[in-house]
């Protein structure tokens, strides 16, 4: 699709729902679906469209929702102080509707909704000269949705409301998806001609329909392909299943784009991820967050990686945990490997097994393969730091840096106490425990006892008694 831009349309967001169902303190358009708010999805859609303004009309927790989204240039919010219906709340965005021909209504808790559908609905609406035009749907089972009602001629009649339908009407399986293009000149008259006499006592947004057919306005509606891009979300249940329908569509795109991924069904990669071409992501792996991964990268089994950055060719072992680290090219990680926020690799590192880093930079072709924590430390380039070294960078109150140089070798079992700095190409002996700085070059030990054997000695014992 060619780049959409609709300067000519307001766009009005219904998120005023408290969302009883969901038993939550949050309001329900915060509750995530792959890592963003369901209100973010529908932000993210609408903005697609480059409307002149959004109006977001929001009722309950009124102020977290606001708190979350921000303040954009073009959004402007409304309040519904009672919750009596959709058409109420769309009759509170009177006063912010701009200078537009239309204003297209949407519900904050459709996050499946694509932009696509948006743009064909506002195309077929102009393109027939229509005053209120309902984006329908033919789902497999339209209970709980408004259904529409056609005369003889097939043309809409009416919407009528799952709790105020007759058993004839129900059988009907074209329901409206609740989302709406109207022209902005009758919209609010419409508006203000329905009532509240209903199973529910409320001001329904779908009644705009039979009263704008009375004044001998034009009412078309138009169909989506994909009648899952409709659903809204009421309680838990209905979150996991949008959940599930998303994953499946995020997880094809990739596929699509050039990216394998083995047992599709076992991954979760959130909304906000990139992944390069010929990159492969295999069983039980979690790409979360802001998660960027390079081209030919392989990740997993059973990786989790959160707000994470690979560049090219890098390997990640199984069971590695990469959290708000960055890993440069052709480097390996794992297994079973945890990367901290602020760890930084350098190309060709290696992090081998049952090794941490955190807040440090390991820098181009060391190692730390094995049994190992790093923290608070700037290491230089080809530096190999034996297994179960540790930086010692915490007394208890404050935190202090390890300087490593480049070529530095660190035997085993060493432990360098912070703050202190290895000068290049220094070698450290097994066993050492660094509290001064290192010279450059030569071989730095520790103080270490004899060995001693005492002849006889048993091993203490439990007291059962």
């Amino acid at each position: 699709m060619s780049k959409l831009h609709y300067p000519d349309l307001q766009v009005c967001v219904l998120a005023a729902g408290k969302g009883k169902r969901m038993r939550s303190n949050l309001p329900k358009v915060l509750h995530k679906v792959l890592g963003r708010a369901m209100i973010d999805h529908v932000l993210h859609t609408v903005e697609a469209l480059r409307p002149k303004a959004i109006a977001m009309v929001t009722g309950h927790a009124s102020e977290m929702v606001r708190d979350h989204v921000g303040q954009p240039v073009n959004l402007d919010w409304v309040i519904q102080d009672k919750q009596l219906g959709t058409g109420h709340a769309v009759q509170q965005c009177e006063q912010v509707i701009r200078d537009v021909r239309d204003v297209l209504i949407v519900c904050g808790d459709t996050p499946l909704l694509k932009v696509e559908t948006l743009a064909m609905l506002v195309d077929e609406h102009r393109a027939s000269d229509s005053d209120v035009t309902v984006l329908t749907a033919k789902p497999e089972n339209p209970f709980g949705y408004g259904r529409i009602v056609r005369d003889s001629e097939t043309r809409v009649s009416s919407i009528v409301e799952e709790k105020d339908a007759t058993g004839e009407q129900r059988l009907i399986n074209e329901v409206s998806s609740g989302i709406y293009c109207v022209r902005h000149e009758v919209l609010f008259d419409l508006l203000h001609a329905i009532g509240n006499t209903n199973a529910q006592n409320e001001y329904y947004l779908p009644d705009i329909v039979p009263l704008a057919l009375k004044a001998g306005q034009s009412v078309e509606a138009v169909a989506m392909d994909d009648a899952d891009e409709m659903l809204g979300v009421n309680d838990r249940v209905h979150l996991a299943h949008v959940e599930d329908l998303m994953q499946k569509h995020i997880i094809q795109d990739w596929q699509r784009r050039g990216v394998t991924i083995e047992k599709p069904d076992t991954v979760r990669i959130e909304a906000g991820v990139k992944i390069g071409i010929d990159s492969v992501i295999q069983a039980g792996c979690y790409l979360i967050g802001t998660t960027e991964i390079g081209d030919e990268c392989r990740v997993g089994p059973n990786a989790v990686l959160v707000n994470a950055w690979l560049d090219d060719r890098v390997n990640v072992y199984a069971f590695s945990h990469i959290h708000g680290a960055a890993v440069g090219s052709d480097a390996v990680v794992g297994p079973y490997a945890r990367l901290r926020p602020e760890a930084r690799l350098d190309e060709k590192v290696h992090i081998g097994n049952f090794v941490e880093i955190k807040k440090s930079v390991i820098g181009e072709g060391s190692k730390v393969n094995h049994l190992s924590y790093i923290g608070d430390t700037v290491m230089g380039s080809n530096c190999n730091v034996g297994a179960g070294t540790i930086t010692c960078n915490y007394d208890g109150a404050n935190k202090f840096v390890t300087e490593i140089g480049d070529n530095v070798f660190i035997g085993s079992d060493t432990q360098l106490v912070a703050p202190v700095r290895v000068s290049d190409d220094a070698t450290i002996g097994a066993g050492s425990t660094i509290t001064r700085n290192v010279p450059e070059g030569g071989l730095t030990l520790s103080e270490r006892n004899p060995q001693k054997y005492t002849v006889n000695w048993k091993r203490p014992q439990k007291d059962n008694g």
